[in-house]
């Protein structure tokens, strides 16, 4: 018989490791003790992994069914912990060695290779648990491609680098696997992960979904209306559009399919809702923060630069749900699922942390400062209620919950540090830009397109920060050469990054959403594609027209401000075939391109494309007062609640 393990016997030790980490994290974060950034990096390294590890097993059937496994499963796992806290402890034991060496010119020892070859492994092995083999196969392109690309022809190859002269650019220099991704994690991202779960534990986030259920009770496509906003105030503040789909799609998506929206529908505006809040200030999922430091902008301008954009892809979203649910009479929430308002808007003051969060930031208070005041501003706000109020108990698991959410960014970070720290060593970087930079001499829309494509290849199964830094590595200089605002080139190619979480074939969060609506995952990944079909247009905006980032003189934005809404309007009629009345296929495409020319800010695309909104409108106007449709409520059905995975 072969010998079994039950992995779940191993609560204790991972609880006391997420405790562990957490203390860790917020007595460096506030300056209480005062370590070297390397030694923090490493430290919050050998922790998340070692949990990791212990956590969740190599089988995914285990992952999803917890149960005994076999024993040398485990023994792999001891293995990997032995890898991931040995690495992480040798540069904190020898940290003034690796101070004090001379890179590139020092020779390495043994152990300076063991253990940075066991920990490139133990992070590939890990990002494979937690996200898949998208990242894994990036990270594993561009090993080969250190390892070996000094074969390939012309330029693209690179010259000679020898295998100890890789390890040491990623284990023990600062641009590697302890660069600025994990760096971010270790800070600013963990602290955020923290305010998310305290938020999440408390059950202070569901007022946000409650009062727009409140405020959509009587408007056609209420349920989904509601999903919008509760999903982006969430989505904002947990960092992951996946897990986000989980953790409002439990509610949402059942309460969609039962006024009547098909099941791919429901998970695609839930999908598509969650994706959007890592775009929406003030925190952008803590992309807001990261990319104030890499471009040097500062917070607040980062966030000014989003915010119009993000109001647009919401307001698109809103239309295309309003569009759906009047051409088809549906959408209206039931009596029965109808809150109390009198139970809802005495916990309003649930919203009092978010408020003291974006008021902090907005007044020009570091990030960090803000998180804590805001975190100690939960507590403070949770003991005003029983149903809310910490105990011993609930702490603990609070902290286990930010520990565990904090694993899949946090491994995934590390995993981008060594796909930047071979963009550089390798000087790819520098030959991808000099690539797209040719290409835009024959024309720059060509070299967004390819940009674009790129960014969805690299975001792909990656969260949004580490994603956004892969992207921002070798995008962004590339749209920079040619002249482009620093911050329009860096929204650029977060935007398509993002994005590829609702694009097929590889949509996660749309195959989350498809999971709790019982849908077919392609077709709901094919809709949420739709539902963001603004999204994919506003980038190229930034590039083109900066009023869309809220740059320029006041006029020019004002009149970027109409013209884009009302853009936005005719994009959802024509992608929902319905105006005033259900349209014509001829009138759909108009609405189309109408709505691309509003988008562009310039005198003479707007006009053209009013005129056809005029148009148009006009003809619906002659011939609306049809009858509408009764709903379908055959499609409706109730499935039960399911909870997030953990």
């Amino acid at each position: 018989m072969v010998p079994v393990f039950d992995r779940r016997k191993l609560r204790p030790l991972i609880l006391a490791l997420a405790i562990a980490l957490c203390a860790f994290q917020l007595t460096t974060c506030t300056g209480m003790w005062l370590l070297d950034p390397l030694i923090v990096r490493a430290t919050h390294v050998g922790l998340v992994l070692s949990m990791l590890f212990l956590w969740r097993s190599s089988n995914r059937a285990l992952r999803k069914n917890p149960r005994p496994e076999p024993a040398w499963s485990f023994l792999f796992d001891i293995l990997m912990i032995a890898m991931s806290a040995g690495a992480a402890a040798y540069i904190i034991t020898n940290f003034s060695y690796i101070q004090d060496r001379m890179p590139h010119i020092d020779e390495l020892t043994a152990w300076d290779l063991f253990w940075g070859a066991g920990l490139i492994i133990a992070i590939l092995e890990a990002t494979r648990r937690v996200a898949g083999l998208a990242l894994v196969i990036v990270s594993g392109i561009a090993l080969l491609y250190a390892f070996f690309g000094h074969l390939l022809p012309g330029n693209m190859g690179h010259l000679y680098l020898a295998p100890n002269q890789i390890i040491e650019s990623l284990y023990l220099l600062n641009d590697g696997i302890w660069g600025s991704s994990i760096g971010a994690s270790a800070t600013i991202i963990y602290v955020f992960i923290l305010f998310g779960a305290l938020l999440e534990k408390t059950n202070m986030a569901s007022v946000f979904l409650e009062l727009a259920c409140l405020v959509t009770r009587n408007a056609k496509g209420g349920p989904a209306k509601a999903a919008i906003f509760g999903s982006a105030l969430f989505g904002s503040v947990s960092g992951s559009a996946a897990a986000n789909v989980y953790a409002t799609g439990t509610f949402t998506i059942p309460l969609m399919k039962r006024v009547g929206y098909t099941p791919s529908f429901a998970g695609a505006v839930e999908a598509v809702s969650s994706t959007g809040g890592q775009l929406m200030p003030p925190i952008m999922g803590a992309t807001a923060f990261v990319m104030a430091d890499v471009t040097g902008a500062g917070y607040l301008a980062v966030a000014k630069a989003a915010l119009l954009s993000s109001l647009l892809y919401y307001f698109s979203l809103l239309m295309m749900i309003h569009f759906e649910s009047v051409n088809k009479n549906i959408g209206i929430i039931p009596s029965d699922q109808i809150l109390d308002p009198r139970s809802v808007l005495r916990r309003t003051y649930h919203i009092l942390p978010i408020i003291v969060l974006i008021g902090l930031l907005v007044s020009g208070r570091s990030v960090i400062s803000s998180a804590f005041i805001s975190i100690a501003s939960v507590i403070v706000v949770s003991c005003f209620s029983a149903e809310t109020r910490f105990t011993p108990k609930s702490l603990y698991h609070t902290l286990e919950l930010s520990s565990r959410n904090a694993l899949m960014i946090s491994t995934c970070s590390a995993c981008a540090g060594i796909i930047v720290a071979i963009v550089s060593i390798t000087g790819i970087g520098y030959k991808f830009i000099s690539i797209i930079t040719d290409l835009g001499q024959f024309h720059i829309l060509l070299l967004l397109i390819l940009l674009m494509f790129t960014c969805f290849v690299l975001g792909t199964g990656v969260p949004a920060t580490p994603a956004y830094i892969i992207v921002a590595t070798l995008g962004a200089p590339a749209l920079m050469k040619l002249g482009i605002p620093t911050l329009s080139a860096h929204m650029f190619v977060l935007y398509y990054a993002i994005l590829s979480e609702i694009t097929p074939p590889v949509c996660l969060s749309a195959y989350a959403g498809a999971s709790i609506a019982g849908a077919n995952a392609m077709q709901t990944g094919w809709r949420a594609f739709r539902l963001g079909i603004v999204a994919y247009i506003i980038p190229f905006s930034f590039v083109f027209e900066p009023a869309l980032r809220l740059a320029g003189e006041f006029a020019h934005v004002a009149q970027a401000l109409v013209t884009s809404f009302i853009g936005v309007i005719t994009l959802a009629g024509g992608m929902q075939g319905y105006l005033m009345v259900r349209c014509f296929l001829w009138e759909r495409v108009l609405l189309l391109a109408a709505g691309i020319a509003l988008l562009y800010p310039e005198i003479y695309s707007d006009l053209a494309g009013l005129g056809v909104i005029l148009f148009i409108g006009m003809l619906q106007y002659l011939r609306r007062g049809k009858a509408l449709p009764e709903p379908d409520l055959n499609q409706a059905c109730a499935v039960p609640e399911r909870r997030p995975p953990v």
